[in-house]
């Protein structure tokens, strides 16, 4: 590994295992930022804004999609779908300007998909140097930051009974790239399995079977006990830690109940250095445990369990000082007490029509919510319901289901159809 890549992943390191992006600089190289949980300390980034206030650019894009922007330095990637057609692409953060545009594949076999997901929902990774897309069975893709293709990597198809469709992002740790490939499986299907691959040539380093069925969250990389490094994944029977070099399994919790409605896994895993937050996604369990140890730790580590008796979690929730918040996908808000496991308080954010399908983020000591129809909800964190503000940008129903990004004193808000900057107008 190169000096600069030693440093860039230190740094990245450093963010992620104590969850905050501590420099207004730091990139956005992953899916929920530096930290896997959405938290930044930039202070230059504005809380007011609309189509006509505080907007540094718009870009129409090429296609559509829900995953979410990954910044480094000048430079936005993301991923679209325009028909059969499935695209990575490039905008320029000073003028948003679309530097490259690349067709990953032109023929994408005819796949279902939900609605609120579509066909490019899983968000790139970079390190700077190349960047790395997936878009389920048509597989993973590897350029450099210019656009020039590097290496692609098929698992199979992404088989998926309700017709739900892919979400899972890639990660980077060290010198591999990490991919959920939880599915339905049957014939033909990719290997329900968690898989680290090279990340400069593709090549398997390791695989690890899982066959628990679809999947959807994100794989985070989490700093549990005795500082050890896990790669932690929710899932459709609860959540797992791994060894992020070997892919060996360290520790599980399984769900509090086993029944349908609790297999889904599909919100991130979130901490507060002490404890572990874990939502099913449907409506169903959650679970707070302690930082986990070694092997079946579902008799010994749970601290409390719950129902979220609301609709279905879309997005992850997020950690604040001491409290968990999830929104559900009808923008219904409920805020946890970390330490006992206890609902504080319970009310909708958006209007009665509102879906909330993107993940939040915390930024100036707000929380922020961007719901389908363009409207961000900013937040006061605290033990009230305390509604700061609402920031409405062009759109309708289902146009907003990405969650926004941070860097460097810009946020950056994608729809089916534009990419938004948003900054100071001096």
């Amino acid at each position: 590994m190169t000096p600069r890549r030693l440093l860039v992943f230190g740094f990245l390191f450093i963010t992620s295992a104590f969850g905050l992006a501590k420099d207004a600089s730091t990139p956005w190289a992953q899916w929920r930022g530096p930290s896997g949980q959405g938290h930044s300390e930039d202070t230059r980034v504005p809380l007011e804004w609309s189509e006509t206030k505080n907007v540094v650019w718009k870009t129409k894009l090429p296609g559509a999609g829900n995953s979410s922007p990954i910044v480094w330095g000048d430079r936005v990637f993301l991923t679209a779908a325009r028909g059969d057609a499935r695209i990575v692409f490039c905008v320029r953060t000073t003028d948003g300007k679309i530097l490259w545009e690349k067709t990953a594949v032109s023929d994408a076999p005819p796949e279902k998909s939900h609605s609120w997901n579509g066909y490019a929902s899983p968000s790139c990774v970079t390190d700077g140097k190349h960047v790395w897309a997936f878009f389920g069975t048509p597989g993973l893709f590897c350029y450099d930051i210019e656009g020039t293709f590097v290496w692609k990597q098929p698992f199979g198809k992404f088989t998926s009974e309700k017709g739900w469709g892919t979400a899972a992002s890639p990660l980077l740790y060290e010198d591999t790239v990490i991919l959920n490939c939880d599915n339905d499986g049957g014939a033909g299907a990719a290997p329900a399995s968690l898989v680290a691959l090279d990340k400069a040539t593709g090549k398997r380093r390791w695989a690890t079977p899982r066959d628990q069925g679809r999947g959807f969250s994100t794989p985070r990389l989490m700093k549990v006990a005795d500082g050890r490094l896990d790669l932690v994944l929710n899932g459709p029977l609860g959540v797992w830690g791994y060894d992020p070099k070997s892919g060996k399994e360290r520790w599980h919790v399984k769900r509090s109940y086993a029944e349908e409605q609790g297999k889904f896994g599909e919100p991130m895993p979130v901490d507060d250095g002490k404890r572990v937050f874990i939502a099913s996604g449907r409506k169903g369990p959650y679970q707070v445990l302690k930082l986990p140890g070694e092997g079946d730790l579902t008799g010994t580590h749970i601290l409390h369990a719950g129902v979220r008796a609301t609709h279905r979690d879309v997005g992850s929730p997020i950690v604040w000082r001491g409290k968990v918040y999830c929104v559900d996908s009808a923008a219904h808000l409920s805020c946890y007490d970390f330490a006992t496991g206890k609902e504080i308080y319970h009310g909708l954010i958006g209007k009665k029509s509102s879906k909330s399908l993107a993940s939040p983020i915390a930024v100036r000591g707000k929380l922020l919510w961007v719901l389908d129809d363009g409207q961000t909800i900013v937040l006061e964190p605290g033990n009230k319901l305390k509604v700061l503000g609402k920031n409405k940008l062009d759109g309708g129903s289902l146009d907003y289901g990405a969650s926004p990004a941070v860097a460097d004193g810009k946020l950056y808000i994608r729809s089916q159809t534009n990419l938004y900057c948003i900054g100071e107008k001096k």
